[in-house]
């Protein structure tokens, strides 16, 4: 799944709790959900992409950062979104660390991770809808203050 829905849910998680130690593990554990429902994959293998896939990766990651602090803006639970979003997308800094220092560095962890990863192909269109729903789900709980 793309990076942007699973920090949006944090995000939204944190703006609907008031104690970290629901807010971090909430949104820890919806990243996991959000992975085993039909989605289109985003980039598994950071090692292999391309210079297009890449830009895709940017663009994500950079929509997710400024939507993220739209819904943080003088909220007075900035801290908790912000706390949200970021543990909601701390699953997935295994790439980074297996792009930094090898893809054998926490294989077991990443063969571990793949097992809540929705396994079958899916159309485009199917799997690009989920991610957008939750996204907008994500953004209507978040700003409802």
């Amino acid at each position: 799944m793309l990076v942007t829905p699973h920090v949006l849910l944090g995000a939204a998680i944190g703006s609907s709790f008031d104690k970290v130690y629901l807010v971090a593990p909430l949104s820890v554990a919806s990243h996991f959900v959000l992975d085993s429902i039909p989605h289109l994959q985003g980039f598994i293998e950071v090692e292999e992409l391309e210079k297009k896939d890449f830009l895709i990766v940017f663009a994500d990651v950079l929509a997710a950062i400024i939507l993220v602090s739209l819904v943080s803006f003088g909220s007075p639970k900035w801290e908790l979104i912000a706390l949200g979003a970021f543990c909601a997308w701390v699953p997935d800094i295994h790439h980074i660390i297996r792009v930094l220092f090898g893809p054998e560095k926490l294989s077991r962890y990443t063969k571990a991770h793949k097992k809540f990863h929705w396994d079958k192909q899916i159309r485009f269109l199917p799997g690009i809808a989920t991610q957008i729903f939750v996204a907008i789900a994500s953004l209507l709980i978040a700003f409802r203050r």
